[in-house]
């Protein structure tokens, strides 16, 4: 997310994330990214400002021991928890453990600590140089991985940042700078806000559009079975400024039938760093089927067998079995002959 000529991404496995649902309210941005348990990430820093900033970072509630200065113009500046001058740990998405017990105290983490699980915070305050000093130890206590969490703090299926094992930093930083804030540390210039969850969760919010696999198809390029629910289909923006859905062709010009639906449903699909947003109606390809000799036996076998059932009930009602005579007017409509093609009188 950018912000007031500053930018703050989370990459994993060198790409980044993408970002969903992105809200500016002032100072603070905040939006959704998707995590995976077990994956380490990276929260990376630029400033494109003429004027040098300090950044504090917390995960989960957690404040980093250490401030991250910037220099004005610096970039993709690595956001580390730093242990000392040659060390640093890593930042991991983990899930949560869950105690189920009627003791509360048996859980490790109390119920406060449960409140900003999930979010990744970084507050951004302009700062000027002061003076460089050596570096020394921390005094603050080290951010300690969370325990177990009792199951009525209702966090089943969401995740958490863990630190991993101490590994070295590749340029050890032997010196501190020490700056004076231009903005009160209470009310910072930008504040970026990650929200992140599983993928299962933001779909189930509707935040990010669930994704349907189509069926494999056959040699003659249909559908074995139903057909499949495809996503929904882009808009395109014409040149009018009108957004128009897209149409799938079947190679006649003519777009392909949907089935009748019993209620229409719409979905907000919403991509990544995307102003605007579209609602799209999730529909069911029907596959056409061929007009074969067999299917026409088929469908005139049925067709006999439903006349002697109505024959038979017929007879039924009437006393003593025999059909009763319907004189039959001749009818004024006069119909076509059948050639054994279907007419479809479905609504498209």
């Amino acid at each position: 997310m950018r912000h007031r000529e500053c930018e703050i991404r989370i990459t994993c496995d060198g790409q980044e994330l993408d970002e969903y649902d992105v809200q500016v309210n002032g100072n603070v941005v905040e939006c959704y990214v998707l995590s995976e348990s077990g994956k380490v990430f990276e929260i990376m820093c630029s400033n494109t400002s003429s004027t040098q900033i300090s950044t504090s970072t917390a995960v989960d509630g957690r404040v980093f021991p250490r401030r991250k200065a910037l220099r004005a113009g610096r970039k993709d500046e690595t956001l580390n928890y730093v242990v000392d001058v040659d060390n640093m740990k890593p930042l991991m998405f983990s899930d949560i453990s869950i105690t189920v017990t009627d003791d509360d105290n048996a859980s490790k983490e109390p119920s406060s600590s449960a409140n900003n699980l999930g979010l990744i915070q970084i507050s951004v305050v302009r700062s000027t140089l002061h003076r460089t000093v050596p570096w020394t130890p921390l005094r603050n206590a080290e951010v300690q991985n969370f325990g177990a969490f009792h199951e009525r703090t209702k966090k089943v299926g969401v995740h958490c940042v863990s630190l991993g094992a101490r590994t070295s930093i590749p340029e050890p930083q032997t010196t501190l700078r020490q700056v004076v804030h231009i903005d009160d540390l209470s009310a910072p210039y930008i504040v970026f806000k990650f929200q992140y969850r599983p993928r299962a969760l933001l779909q189930a919010q509707g935040i990010v559009q669930s994704i349907v696999a189509e069926r494999p198809r056959n040699n003659s390029g249909a559908s074995p079975d139903l057909p499949a629910v495809r996503d929904a289909p882009v808009q395109a923006q014409s040149p009018d400024g009108v957004s128009h859905r897209k149409r799938d062709d079947n190679g006649s010009g003519r777009p392909l039938k949907r089935p009748r639906q019993g209620g229409s449903s719409s979905s907000r699909v919403v991509g990544p760093l995307v102003s605007d947003t579209e609602d799209a109606k999730s529909f069911a390809l029907k596959d056409e089927e061929d007009d074969s000799a067999e299917d026409l036996d088929a469908l005139e076998a049925q067709i006999q067998a439903i006349r002697q059932r109505m024959d038979r009930a017929k007879r039924k009602r009437i006393p003593g079995g025999k059909p009763r005579v319907v004189k039959r007017e001749p009818s004024p409509i006069q119909a076509g002959g059948v050639d054994g093609s279907v007419i479809d009188l479905t609504d498209d």
